[in-house]
């Protein structure tokens, strides 16, 4: 399913769809509010939340059942001698759905780990069904990185059971956090939970609950992914293994992807594991996940996974900007049509990066980000009139020596580096103009880089307005030889793709301050026209998304723009 980017609103809409406007001539039964707990319906959550009266209603409801299953819920089973043909030495840990007991298997002599359902005999048919899936999924698989399935089974009493691989090692997060991993070691050792994980969708199984308590690692360093038991079995194999999940909120909420987040599993597939990867690597290079929406309102908390763009890696360490800030966001886009299309190619890319090879990923283009941008900034796009640009030019020399005797040292050595970063720039607009590119470049990124340290937000759109506009120039006379026959080594230029985030990153500023640079602005478009052509891209999309906005430019300059309502 591809989802319409046009949409000012989120790109799963209808979550809340039925209680819009909760307080008004409320009329939920109380059947219709029980049923809703009862699947933790994000649309009854998001109406609790604005409703007072269904609010108290739902609270009188899980206190009388909150004190019922308490009263009736049976304690944690003593541990039982065996089970099956299983001698029980001790409990490994228990779940929701299962407890896991450490198990001696006699014929052949080893360790096992056993999985029992909770409930035991007793257990209800959903339960049952979801265990026995789990069983007959890791029995397709047979990965290294995968805990095996040995044997299922029920006892004379009727307790499901089944047997697998005992796995000694640490949660994912625990081993790296303990094991003190460097970069390229947490890369390595992601790679091999990539390669898991595609083997497992090869199989047509998707895992649905990828975290780092479901993956382990070996004191050799090898992980093992475990706990099928939400997995779901895709193409001509699923049969009757495949459930149908509506109304349910299955998974781990950090976690889960945008689709699942939305209560739409019928748009789940491969790409929804390469998002909860996204996740994984996310968290594995910055040391947190991308949304903290484990103490959030349920409602709120699905609001931010469908809607909200995920922090810039590089904000949280600045050493994760470039390929692997693009990698890392790529495999987190909201859409599933925008993601990696395979925990594979999420793989290769790492691979291309730890090479130094280009990676296939790019930064979001530019008629993506600008309708992103403008469906979070409404207001400041209708004040404008549409996509208007961004604007460029080094502005005036700062005045700093009346500012340099009240100054602290610190702040002296900043206003020297400033000043030092200003001078950079104008020696490097020297260079460029007389088309000596490669000896402007580093005056650019040393500027540049001051001016991101001193969080000069100003300097640094214009500066990477700049450094794009050098990119291109220098690319474009270099090969100027270049005809269509070579359009997929252009796609390839590393130069014209950094160029191109850096032109958007600054006009993602300037749009917020269009009417202050409009020469400038229109230099970015005409750059941004040369990507799209067929000098370089040939994107007609793209080219035509220009056009348009140089005609909004032109238009807005002749007067003839239509003047806001209201």
């Amino acid at each position: 399913m591809r989802y319409d980017k046009g949409r000012n609103a989120a790109p799963f809409p209808g979550i809340y769809e039925r209680f819009r406007n909760p307080g008004m001539n409320c009329n939920l039964t109380e059947q219709e509010l029980w049923s809703g707990l009862d699947r933790h319906a994000p649309e009854i959550e998001a109406h609790l939340s604005e409703c007072p009266d269904c609010r108290a209603r739902a609270e009188g409801f899980r206190l009388g059942l909150s004190a019922l299953t308490e009263a009736s819920a049976p304690p944690t089973p003593p541990l039982p001698a065996r089970i099956g043909p299983y001698t029980i030495l001790r409990r490994l840990g228990e779940g929701g759905m299962g407890i896991v007991y450490e198990g001696q298997q006699h014929n052949p002599r080893r360790l096992v780990a056993i999985k029992v359902i909770r409930g035991g005999p007793s257990a209800d048919e959903y339960r049952v069904r979801l265990f026995q899936r789990e069983a007959q999924t890791l029995a397709r698989l047979k990965h290294p990185a995968i805990a095996a399935v040995y044997e299922a089974g029920r006892t004379d009493d009727g307790q499901h059971y089944f047997t697998m691989e005992h796995v000694v090692g640490e949660p994912l997060n625990r081993y790296v956090r303990e094991h003190a991993l460097s970069r390229k070691e947490r890369l390595d050792l992601f790679c091999k939970i990539c390669e898991a994980i595609h083997y497992a969708h090869q199989r047509g199984i998707i895992h649905r609950d990828l975290k780092p308590s479901n993956i382990l690692v070996d004191r050799d360093g090898n992980p093992k992914v475990l706990d099928f038991g939400l997995a779901r079995v895709v193409g001509p194999e699923a049969g009757v293994t495949t459930m149908t999940d509506v109304g349910r909120l299955m998974g781990t909420l950090p976690y889960m992807s945008p689709e699942e987040a939305a209560g739409h599993p019928e748009d789940m597939d491969v790409r929804s594991d390469v998002y909860s990867l996204g996740v994984l690597l996310f968290e594995l290079l910055t040391g947190q996940l991308p949304y903290k929406v484990q103490r959030a309102a349920l409602p709120q908390a699905l609001k931010t996974i469908c809607e909200e763009p995920p922090p810039r890696p590089g904000t949280i360490d600045p050493s994760l900007r470039g390929d692997l800030e693009t990698i890392m966001l790529k495999a987190l886009e909201k859409e599933p049509a925008r993601r990696y299309q395979s925990a594979s190619a999420l793989a290769e890319d790492i691979v291309r990066f730890q090479r130094n090879e280009p990676i296939q990923a790019r930064p979001a283009g530019v008629i993506y980000r600008l309708r992103k941008f403008a469906a979070r900034h409404a207001a400041a796009v209708l004040l404008v009139g549409g996509f208007l640009l961004i604007g460029a030019g080094a502005a005036g020399f700062v005045r700093l020596m009346g500012r340099a005797q009240e100054a602290s040292a610190r702040e002296l050595m900043d206003l020297h580096d400033l000043e030092m970063a200003v001078i950079k720039n104008r020696l490097a607009e020297a260079y460029w103009r007389e088309k000596l590119y490669d000896q402007a470049e580093p005056h650019f990124r040393g500027a540049l880089a001051t001016f991101e340290r001193l969080d000069r937000r100003h300097r640094i759109a214009i500066t990477r307005l700049n450094l794009g506009m050098l990119l291109v120039d220098r690319e474009l006379r270099k090969d100027s030889g270049v005809v269509l026959d070579d359009l997929e080594t252009r796609r390839d230029d590393h130069d014209f793709i950094e160029a191109e985030e850096l032109l958007l990153d600054a006009l993602l500023f300037f749009s917020e301050h269009p009417s202050e640079y409009r020469n400038e602005r229109r230099m970015a478009l005409e750059y941004l026209r040369t990507l799209y052509g067929p000098r370089v891209w040939n994107d007609p999309e793209g080219r035509r998304e220009i056009e348009k906005a140089l005609e909004t430019l032109r238009r807005e300059e002749a007067g003839t723009l239509p003047k806001p309502m209201g």
